[in-house]
């Protein structure tokens, strides 16, 4: 019984210590819709560029957390405005990275909506993004613009104008299929809990180090690897941070959500 104690004192010290060191204040979707309506807070989206321009909250400006020395000059001189970062959900870490990142320069009033972007579009709050122009879906099987190339021993089709990426449009029914190329390896680069809960059948985990650097000597060396995580957003840094790509590792732009192996993947749309 006293060891049961002690161990239930020391989670809840090692808990309080962790929150503390964080020092972040969480919002729900009530309180972030709140300030939006009553245009009282800067709202941040912290997620890559490409997915802050396919749609974020009305007057968000973007700032990835990776690039805060660079961005920063954009922020208010105003050192006591309220500030709302956000991201790609409960499990996404970049808004928080993002807060700590405001709070340290001396902002004194931020907060984390960690619902983000996804829980504001399931409630159907209002959204911006690049227009696109409309197009009637085809009835027809898709075909890749790229013809397929053979990289370690793995036929493959990357998108048009960016050989780090997989055709997610191609690759995502084969995944869904079970029918990955020969060769291909799935490397899921998120944590190892996350890895637990649910991944692609074959995946093997590689979560990003303590910088969100992918570690290339730990991917097999005679697989064509592709990359992926829950929405392609940590992926792609991941696949552009590597020092030595010799073209067998690429990133899968997709949405997959999965519990054990059982996943539903959706590619996503090209900007």
């Amino acid at each position: 019984m006293k060891k049961f104690i002690k161990g239930l004192l020391a989670v809840a010290l090692l808990s309080t210590s962790l929150f503390a060191a964080s020092n972040l204040k969480i919002i729900k979707m009530e309180e972030a819709k709140k300030y939006y309506d009553e245009k009282s807070a800067l709202f941040i989206d912290a997620r890559p560029l490409n997915l802050y321009l396919r749609g974020t909250i009305p007057g968000a400006i973007y700032m990835d957390y990776k690039e805060y020395d660079k961005l920063k000059k954009f922020l208010p001189a105003d050192k006591k405005v309220t500030i709302v970062t956000f991201c790609n959900g409960l499990k996404c870490e970049h808004s928080d990275h993002l807060a700590e990142f405001l709070q340290k320069d001396g902002y004194k009033n931020v907060l984390v909506y960690k619902g983000g972007y996804p829980e504001w579009t399931e409630k159907k709050e209002p959204a911006m993004g690049i227009l696109k122009e409309c197009k009637e879906e085809s009835k027809e099987a898709y075909k890749p613009k790229r013809d397929a190339v053979t990289i370690k021993g793995a036929t493959v089709h990357l998108i048009d104008g960016d050989d780090t990426m997989i055709d997610q449009f191609w690759f995502a029914p084969k995944v869904v299929a079970g029918e990955i190329p020969a060769n291909v390896q799935l490397i899921d680069i998120r944590k190892a809990d996350q890895f637990a809960e649910g991944h692609l059948p074959g995946a093997i985990n590689v979560p990003l180090d303590a910088d969100g650097k992918l570690d290339g000597s730990k991917l097999p060396k005679d697989k064509f690897n592709v990359v992926y995580c829950n929405t392609g957003m940590q992926s792609t840094g991941a696949v552009s941070s590597l020092k030595d790509n010799d073209g067998s590792v690429v990133y899968f732009d997709a949405t997959i959500k999965c519990e054990g192996t059982k996943c539903t993947v959706e590619p996503n749309e090209l900007l």
